[in-house]
C-alpha cells in the first residue's frame, strides 16, 4: 500500500471505522504519490485528513472537521517542512530504498497526527483497539498497539 492507503486502512481497522479493507483502500488509492503521481499534496497527509474526516464527521460540526484538517496540515508541514510530495521526496528521487524509508517515516508520522486528532476529540474510539488486538499479528495488531499508546498518553 501507498501512504494514504496505509494510514486510512490502519485507522479504519484500529478504531473500528466499519469499512472493509478493500473499500477503505479503494477510497484512498488515488491519493498516493501526491494525487496519483502528480507530486502535489503528500499522500501521508491527505490520508491523515481523510481518516480524521471519516471519524469526526457526524460527531462534530463541519466547520470543526475542517479546522481539524487544517490542524493536521499545519502539524505535518511544521514537522516535515512541506506538505508537497515532490518537495518531500526531492532528495530521495531515484533512490528506491531511501525513498521507501522516507515515505514510511512520513506515513508513520501522518498516522500518529491523525490518530491524535481523532482521539483527542473522540477518546471513546480507543476502546475499539481491543477488537483489533485479538486479530492476527501484523498491521492490525501494530495499529491497535499504537492507538492504545496514544490513547493512554492523551488520558
Amino acid at each position: 500500500m501507498y501512504c494514504a492507503e496505509a494510514i486510512f486502512c490502519a485507522l479504519n481497522e484500529g478504531l473500528g471505522g466499519g469499512l472493509q479493507r478493500e473499500r477503505a483502500r479503494g477510497l484512498t488509492m488515488g491519493f498516493g504519490q501526491g494525487f496519483g503521481e502528480a507530486g502535489c499534496v503528500c499522500g501521508a497527509m491527505s490520508g491523515a485528513v481523510l481518516a480524521a474526516s471519516w471519524f469526526l464527521a457526524g460527531s462534530l460540526p463541519p466547520a470543526e472537521v475542517r479546522r481539524v484538517s487544517r490542524e493536521i496540515h499545519d502539524r505535518f508541514k511544521g514537522a516535515h517542512g512541506s506538505a508537497c510530495c515532490r518537495v518531500l521526496i526531492k532528495n530521495v528521487k531515484g533512490k528506491p530504498k531511501e525513498h521507501f524509508a522516507q515515505c514510511a517515516g512520513l506515513t508513520s508520522a501522518g498516522a500518529e497526527i491523525a490518530a491524535r486528532a481523532i482521539l483527542e476529540r473522540l477518546p471513546e474510539l480507543a476502546r475499539h483497539g481491543g477488537a483489533a488486538r485479538k486479530s492476527r499479528k501484523g498491521t492490525r495488531a501494530k495499529a491497535a498497539a499504537l492507538l492504545r499508546r496514544l490513547a493512554d498518553r492523551l488520558g
